[in-house]
């Protein structure tokens, strides 16, 4: 979605245009579209996800004169082929908003896949947190997968049952989970996406999002220049590629300014 939404805004400005396939998770499915793309003469193929990574790296090889991005952890930083582009980052800006919160003292956190950039967001959660709030209790859980919600749900469950007030994820899919049993349960969320079925409006204060365009926007201007290749893009909050949506008290006692602090 954030990928779509940045190449659609490149689009309507007259910058780009595009053709979009989505559903490419399968390297089986994904490897024969980026070929046919190469092949085809498109300035730049962009593999959104970390599945399709390898995918990218592997047909890159082959069109050495074509342009291709992928996406991924900071890992993928010194595999990188001179006509190949990658970024990554998150975590921190939620944690922050986590150590303002009065009167809580244990969060949960639920994460998908134990990968690197998943585990570093997680750190960085965990260090915004323990500045505002040195002595909070963390209760932390992967459930091994970015879509399965009715884990996420039960790790939720029993974050809860064990005195968590708050529950921050990481993941994209799990979010329904998470948010679900939240608002069953009586606690409050961070980090989950989307609408979530109308109950990320009940009980979830903030989102840390990912906005592709100014990653995107650094690949046009580098095609244009003729500088494009074997750069790392990190999409942080000094770039604004990750901006947080605004508070939503929803009954959690936050501290007048915190919306200026973040």
């Amino acid at each position: 979605q954030v990928a779509a939404e940045a190449i659609k805004s490149l689009a309507a400005e007259g910058a780009v245009t595009f053709e979009l396939r989505e559903s490419m998770a399968d390297p089986s499915k994904s490897e024969p579209i980026i070929r046919q793309y190469a092949a085809s003469g498109y300035d730049l193929i962009i593999g959104h996800g970390i599945e399709l990574s390898e995918p990218i790296l592997k047909i890159a090889a082959s069109f050495p004169k074509a342009h291709f991005a992928a996406s991924g952890g900071p890992d993928l930083a010194g595999r990188l082929l001179p006509n190949v582009d990658d970024f990554g980052q998150q975590g921190y800006l939620s944690g922050f908003v986590a150590g303002k919160l009065k009167g809580v003292a244990t969060f949960g956190m639920v994460g998908g896949p134990e990968l690197g950039f998943v585990k570093a967001s997680h750190t960085g959660f965990k260090a915004g947190l323990m500045e505002g709030n040195p002595s909070a209790k963390v209760i932390e859980s992967y459930t091994g997968s970015f879509d399965d919600a009715q884990k996420a749900a039960e790790a939720t469950r029993g974050m809860i049952a064990q005195g968590a007030k708050v529950v921050w994820t990481s993941g994209d899919g799990i979010g329904n989970g998470v948010v679900a049993a939240a608002a069953q349960d009586g606690a409050l969320t961070l980090g989950v996406t989307g609408d979530a079925g109308g109950f990320a409006r009940r009980v979830n204060i903030a989102t840390v999002v990912l906005d592709m365009r100014p990653t995107y926007k650094a690949y046009v201007d580098d095609l244009n220049a003729g500088t494009f290749g074997k750069k790392f893009f990190v999409s942080g909050i000094g770039n604004k590629g990750l901006v947080m949506t605004p508070l939503n008290p929803v009954g959690a006692d936050l501290p007048a300014g915190l919306s200026a602090e973040v």
